[in-house]
């Protein structure tokens, strides 16, 4: 596993409990950071260097390091051999992921995006739901990505976060890009189009708020909103039959037919039924292993499976966050080609 930060606890996390894969080396440039997330987890093999992660023992690299980190330490792995899951977004910019990709295909080896949305139970469940028709024709996305860590206590000077150039943007592509790929995966669509508004000032980010809305190409309409200025997370799904909320607390159903899934049941149809996540958790739990996204890649790597975010749709995500930026500049609606 590249870089010792962030959302590495995450990986580590999940690899104690998958039967699927286990971290057997750490790299970070930071000797401090490798001692404190080694010492943590067990693992006794730590290195500074990012090559000497990658020996014959190693099948893929988990690469959590900072966005302009990505393409450099993607075409050193692919170049040896080996797999990568790379951490959203892949790169800065889309030029970089179209990089990571074609590296990957040059030697022979599998790319793959860690989107954590794609790796929770309840949102295999809402697939489900959409898929099975609950909700009628879908018609309509709002999502909220949001949270106020940085607004009292912004990263310090100096911070890669604080870089535009090294993470790519700001609230958009470090927040949103989160629910439209997820939008996109529930709904198996493609974003065709984006207009994008931006505000600032509450922070020290020049991207701080965003809205954005999108057509997607199975002429759904969403709403996304990002920011670093305050604290919300959810995603409601509309369409002609019903309706599905999920935030962090709550799961609200109301549709026109009863439903009956793995974690979800809706017996009275046109009520509303709110659901508290937290009854949900045995469900939840239970499932957990069969979806988690880095044990999802391993699988996907050994021939077991598919896997929901492979380098290709992560460059469409990127094509995405090139036509977002290009739209907030230029003060437009953006056409997006696929890749």
């Amino acid at each position: 596993m590249a870089a010792c930060g962030g959302i590495a606890d995450l990986t580590l996390d999940a690899a104690q409990e998958s039967p699927d894969f286990e971290i057997v080396a750490i790299q970070d440039v930071s000797p401090e950071a490798l001692r404190n997330v080694g010492d943590r987890h067990g693992i006794a093999r730590r290195h500074l260097v990012f090559a000497e992660l990658l020996t014959d023992d190693i099948d893929f690299v988990v690469i959590n390091s900072p966005n302009h980190c990505h393409l450099p330490q993607v075409v050193a792995a692919a170049a040896a051999g080996k797999h990568c899951l790379v951490q959203k977004p892949m790169a800065p910019t889309y030029p970089d992921a179209r990089a990571m990709v074609e590296a990957a295909r040059e030697h022979g080896v599998r790319l793959g995006v860690t989107m954590f949305e794609l790796g929770k139970p309840i949102h295999h469940e809402v697939k489900a739901m959409v898929a099975g028709g609950f909700l009628g024709d879908p018609v309509m996305v709002q999502a909220t990505a949001a949270h106020d860590l940085y607004l009292e206590t912004p990263p310090p000077e100096g911070n890669w976060r604080r870089d535009a150039a090294q993470v790519g943007g700001g609230a958009f592509i470090q927040l949103a890009v989160h629910q439209i790929n997820l939008a996109c995966w529930v709904l198996d669509s493609r974003v065709a189009s984006i207009t994008v508004t931006g505000t600032r000032g509450r922070t020290v980010f020049e991207d701080e708020t965003t809205l954005a809305t999108l057509r997607l190409d199975s002429d759904v309409l969403g709403h996304f909103a990002a920011s670093y200025a305050t604290d919300l997370w959810g995603v409601t799904f509309l369409g002609t039959r019903g309706r599905i909320h999920v935030s962090g607390e709550h799961v609200v159903l109301k549709g026109k037919e009863p439903y009956a899934g793995e974690i979800l049941r809706y017996e009275e149809p046109g009520r509303e039924l709110a659901i508290p996540v937290a009854s949900l958790t045995p469900a939840i739990e239970a499932r957990e292993a069969g979806v988690e996204i880095h044990g999802a890649f391993a699988r996907w790597i050994r021939g077991q499976g598919e896997f929901p975010s492979p380098g290709e749709r992560g460059l469409e995500d990127m094509a995405v966050v090139e036509a977002a930026y290009r739209s907030l500049s230029e003060n437009r609606t953006v056409e997006i080609v696929k890749p």
